[in-house]
């Protein structure tokens, strides 16, 4: 009986022991439960690493500090206080850290990208970027591109010396005819330009031009300097013309090569080069008939029809614009011959030829204005040279180069349907001599100029003290307003003077094969383009009707006079 209460109190010390063990661990100590965005951050407690989140452990009550660490992620730490039988819970997000990349390559001065952006400054550089993985790629012109995966831990400073190895290169020029076709490396991205560098070994080079049959060849680069030569065969098309009536005189112009246009007499289907062609007719007491289009290797055919002329000299008028308001106004000039040139002038102004225009023709009975420009500038959404902002609308426009001048007059084409151009020189000095022979269409006293031009006068002189000057006075001292002085016979006014007109001539032909109808001579030199009158800064031999001048670009001194056809 004695050793069964032994045995019972013993049982019974037993469950008060685990009982009051289990109450010491319910509620004599605590616990806490910890998970983070994104998972696998190591928690520390009192520096005593206890494992990657999520993780739940027991703790003794109290205070104690949590700490959050993420190789990528900025740490974190909190200090909590645990009494016995607390059970605490904490989630943290975590936030993406910083870390520093020095940036270095052999030989410096590499590109950079990281993950796949291009860094603005060349090695050596620094970059502080966000801690992760990280993708540097480097490179340089002719040198192999180098890439390689970088572990940048948070708040950490990471070296990166890459070495780039040479990519062997020669530089390539290609030498095509015509002059202007388009050369290609279609099978790299090197966008081509002589003496471009690219990598040693074969390139496909394709070459092509408007009106040519394109080619491509292939082609060994080496070590070097490397020149190939590629020739384009010139597409032609059969051109056939048929014009009522049949007498007609018909002309083609194309272009021949690059920009230059070359005009000849039609022959029953001419083989023409493809491209932009001009068919025109033309016969005594019908208007001048014209198509503009482009012809292909399958040819074309024209049908003109040209419709009598009945004209008036001297007539005023004005067409109408698509776009609203009319075309500066026009005066009829009459066909006529002419003796072009002048026998004891400048070289280029022989020998003496006599010229035939069988055509009236119409030009602007002034210089074309600033404010009749504006027009054409406000439908191309273009801007006025700033130097004409205090300027009177009623001037000259002026500051415009010959190929502002021709853009022009296409334009004024297609908002009237009729055609507009520059007058070629004949044309011009036909115009401006009105039935004269002498030096001026007034004669030879060149004191009478100021009646008609605005020219460097004495009133110039106020402003240039030291010029040659005309011994007249005009009254203006640079630009004027257009039609201030008297007309010429056949009503142009500032024929000489204020701003000297551009003419439709490449450079400055010779008279010695010039076409002695009134077309266009066909000059060499298409980087200069000819300009007649003379300006307000000119001395009065620069005003004879027989001076030529060439220019190339734009300026106060050179202007616009319309022509069209009737």
């Amino acid at each position: 009986m004695r050793k069964s209460y032994k045995r019972i109190a013993v049982s019974g010390l037993v469950v008060v022991l685990v009982a009051g063990y289990w109450m010491y661990q319910r509620f004599g100590t605590a616990s806490i439960q910890v998970s983070t965005a994104p998972t696998g951050a190591m928690v520390r407690l009192d520096g005593q690493r206890l494992g990657e989140t999520p993780l739940v452990v027991t703790v003794d009550a109290g205070r104690h500090l949590l700490v959050i660490e993420h190789s990528y992620f900025a740490p974190l730490e909190e200090s909590i206080s645990l009494s016995r039988g607390d059970h605490l819970t904490r989630h943290f997000d975590l936030s993406v850290s910083e870390g520093t990349l020095s940036l270095l390559s052999n030989p410096h001065g590499a590109w950079v990208e990281v993950d796949g952006t291009r860094l603005p400054r060349p090695t050596p550089t620094v970059l502080t970027t966000s801690a992760g993985k990280k993708i540097v790629r480097m490179g340089l012109p002719e040198r192999f591109p180098v890439e390689q995966e970088v572990m940048l831990a948070s708040g950490a400073r990471v070296e990166v010396n890459l070495n780039l190895n040479i990519d062997p290169h020669g530089s390539l020029t290609v030498a095509a005819r015509p002059r202007g076709a388009t050369i290609e490396l279609p099978l790299t991205d090197v966008k081509y330009e002589p003496g471009v560098r690219v990598p040693i070994g074969e390139h496909l080079i394709r070459v092509s031009h408007t009106g040519y049959a394109a080619r491509e060849i292939r082609y060994k680069v080496r070590y070097g300097d490397n020149l190939t030569q590629v020739n384009l065969e010139r597409l032609f098309g059969k051109l056939i013309v048929r014009v009522q009536p049949d007498e007609a005189e018909i002309q083609v112009s194309y272009l021949l090569e690059g920009t230059h246009r070359l005009r000849s007499v039609y022959r029953e289907a001419m083989s023409v080069p493809v491209g932009p062609v001009e068919v025109r007719a033309r016969a005594i007491g019908h208007r001048t008939a014209f198509a503009n289009f482009h012809l292909g290797e399958r040819g074309y055919t024209v049908r003109l029809r040209l419709s009598p002329m009945v004209v008036v000299t001297g007539e005023r008028f004005r067409d109408r614009l698509k776009s609203g308001g009319d075309s500066p106004e026009m005066i009829v000039i009459p066909a006529g011959t002419f003796t072009m040139g002048d026998a004891n002038g400048f070289a280029s102004e022989q020998p003496e030829r006599e010229v035939s225009l069988t055509q009236p023709f119409a030009l602007s009975v002034n210089e074309v204005t600033i404010a009749e420009f504006e027009k054409y500038i406000q439908e191309q959404k273009a801007e006025l040279s700033y130097r004409l902002n205090e300027a009177l609308k009623s001037e000259p426009v002026r500051y415009i180069t010959w190929e502002e001048a021709q853009d022009y007059v296409d334009w004024l084409s297609e908002q009237t349907g009729e055609k507009y151009r520059l007058p070629s020189e004949a044309e011009w000095e036909y115009a401006a001599r009105a039935g004269a022979r002498g030096s001026y269409f007034f004669g030879e006293d060149e004191l009478q100029l100021c009646e008609f031009a605005n020219v460097a006068d004495r009133t110039t002189r106020e402003i240039f003290r030291l010029w040659d000057i005309v011994a007249c006075t005009d009254g203006y001292r640079k630009i004027a307003p257009v039609g201030m002085l008297a007309a010429n016979p056949f009503g142009l006014y500032d024929i000489y003077g204020n701003v000297s007109e551009w003419v439709a001539e490449c450079g400055m032909p010779t008279y010695e094969s010039a076409p002695t109808d009134g077309s266009v001579a066909q000059g060499y030199n298409c980087d200069t383009h000819g300009h007649r009158g003379g300006s307000w800064d000119s001395q009065a031999a620069e005003m004879r009707s027989a001076n030529r001048h060439t220019g190339h670009g734009a300026g106060d001194d050179r202007g616009i006079r319309l022509l069209r056809e009737l």
